[in-house]
């Protein structure tokens, strides 16, 4: 095709896009020299327009007039339908709205990429693996566009590594099954699963693909020790020290049980302490879980001085109470999210070495205490022992009855002898976020900068006895304070936490705590109550350290309102 002088441009065949509209695309212009080259270009700019099956740009041979061009188009169908197959884990609806396809336009194959793309990241926003197989309009319906996902299922789930535990436990704690789509968030949450039993110190998963759209998992377990044999001297604040022995096993025989024994012998106080405990998480087909605990042990509270006091009303210089009983739970999960418990405890109260001749700085409420509790608890955490997204919620409610015989000391008049009845109420939410990517299943205990939010409300109706109150000041509450500070039969705790990974095991910590306790027993000493809603402030700087098989060790200094400072320590995180 000889160049020359364009005389006129034709457009032929569009009924749907304006000859306007491809008369812009084209390099070629009335006036203009026209060639080969400007010819292929032209064919390729109005099919990047996307509207057409064909194009084709051919001129009229050359005569004194210039040469004439013609274009000849034949347009996309007008799409009518739109069908979807192939998808399980997301709604078709919910897909619909992604395709840049409108029923009532003529189709364009600008939008397919674009389609396609928006439907993979839809189902990663579901956690979901999937790809489009095929986009186009069918040839027996050329008005029905079609379009084929194909979800990534999973084909087979192995275990490797696992020497000790049976592998029909592990199963049990997968909710992922082979035949159902590969769902990140489920998968991710029976890889966090595992790794929370504290079986194994690495859980890591390989994939292999057989076919296209099909997936092999396979968890590989790096197995740690479960049972453990220790002793050796404890030190509690205010408390004296004491010997301790532990004997405990965490997976017996590979089935998943734990059985313990904990002894404890203090060099001052009433005697041996001892607890023993067992536990199943497999009782039953359907998973339902089991704890029970035998126990006998001395508490030393408010750490073991007087309220408010440098000086305690005992025969020895501590105030401790023996607690002797049992306590036995049953849970179940409901679903992958929400699981429900109800439990039972029932024990006897003995304040210790109370000097008959003493009436200030010291409580005594002696007796039975049984209580029945039910709880419902939702968790989305991306994580049990080191969350990073995600929320937890729990509400619980404990009616309980003590019958108590011995009523002296200090708050004596505000509670009577014999049976009093009561029921307590809690609600704790907590939230995390991370400014980093999502953990993948591929690591999931992998560090992450975590801002954690908790709130925990509690209120009790009728006479509870002084120990069942609510308590807040301490680690676990209000840092910045003593131990069990604040008691009442009401209580809010707000804990705002920044964490940071130095490395995988070490974070640094930034804390602000707001809490209290109001409306209970009276104060004792220079330990004033408040009877109307009252909270303190608590803030300060921590470290902790996760230890294999043992957990996380914390260690916080925290700041009261008046900016005095106490240190805290505890084996566990804050929440």
């Amino acid at each position: 095709m000889g160049q020359g002088i364009v005389h006129t441009v034709t457009v032929k065949g569009n009924k749907s896009v304006s000859t306007e509209a491809i008369l812009a695309a084209m390099q070629t212009k009335v006036g203009g020299l026209y060639g080969k080259d400007t010819a292929d270009a032209d064919t390729v700019a109005i099919q990047r327009l996307g509207f057409f099956q064909k194009v084709d740009v051919y001129a009229s041979p050359e005569a004194a007039a210039g040469r004439d061009i013609t274009v000849e188009v034949e347009e996309w169908p007008v799409v009518k339908e739109i069908k979807i197959s192939g998808n399980h884990g997301v709604p078709t609806e919910e897909l619909l709205k992604v395709v840049d396809v409108e029923p009532g336009k003529i189709f364009n194959t600008r939008s397919v990429q674009p389609s396609v793309d928006k439907i993979r990241e839809l189902y990663k926003k579901h956690g979901l693996f999937a790809d489009v197989s095929d986009f186009r309009l069918l040839a027996d319906s050329p008005q029905t566009l079609s379009i084929v996902v194909m979800e990534m299922t999973i084909n087979s789930i192995s275990f490797d590594g696992n020497k000790r535990t049976k592998v029909e436990f592990l199963k049990r704690l997968m909710r992922s099954r082979p035949g159902d789509t590969l769902s990140e968030t489920v998968w991710g949450a029976d890889i966090r699963r595992i790794m929370g039993t504290n079986w194994y110190k690495d859980v890591y998963t390989e994939t292999t693909s057989p076919e296209p759209g099909k997936m092999d998992m396979t968890v590989k377990v790096k197995e740690q020790k479960t049972g453990n044999i220790g002793g050796g001297l404890q030190a509690t604040p205010g408390g004296p020290l004491a010997l301790t022995l532990k004997v405990d096993e965490s997976n017996y025989k590979g089935t998943g049980q734990m059985v313990g024994v904990n002894l404890i012998q203090g060099t001052r106080g009433d005697g041996l302490g001892a607890d023993l405990n067992y536990g199943n998480p497999f009782l039953d087909k359907k998973n339902t879980y089991v704890q029970a605990s035998l126990y006998s042990h001395l508490s030393y509270l408010f750490a073991g001085s007087g309220f408010g006091s440098s000086v305690t009303p005992t025969n020895d210089n501590l105030y401790t109470q023996r607690h002797t009983g049992g306590s036995l739970l049953f849970g179940r999960e409901l679903n992958n999210t929400i699981s429900a418990s109800v439990g039972l405890r029932y024990e006897g109260i003995t304040t210790n070495n109370i000097p008959s001749n003493t009436t200030t700085g010291f409580i005594q409420q002696d007796g039975t205490l049984a209580t029945l509790t039910a709880g419902v608890t939702r968790n989305r955490r991306d994580s049990d022992n080191d969350p990073s997204r995600g929320d937890w919620f729990r509400v619980q409610v404990e009616p309980g009855l003590s019958h108590l015989t011995k009523v002296s000391g200090d708050l004596s008049n505000q509670i009577t002898a014999g049976d009093n009845g009561y029921v307590k109420t809690t609600a704790e939410y907590r939230a995390y976020y991370s400014p980093q990517k999502p953990r993948s299943f591929e690591d999931p205990e992998a560090p992450r900068r975590v801002f954690a939010l908790r709130a925990r409300f509690g209120a009790i109706a009728g006479n509870v006895p002084f120990s069942e109150q609510f308590f807040a000041g301490g680690g676990d509450t209000v840092r910045g304070y003593e131990d069990d500070r604040f008691w009442g039969k009401e209580t809010l705790v707000t804990t705002l936490e920044y964490r940071h990974p130095l490395q995988k095991a070490l974070s640094l910590i930034g804390f602000v705590d707001y809490g209290g306790a109001w409306g209970g027993f009276g104060g004792v000493n220079t330990w004033t109550q408040s009877s109307d809603f009252q909270l303190n402030l608590g803030y300060g700087v921590g470290v902790s350290y996760r230890v294999p098989q043992l957990g996380p060790l914390r260690l916080d200094l925290g700041f009261d309102k008046y900016g005095h400072a106490r240190t805290h320590f505890q084996i566990t995180t804050s929440f």
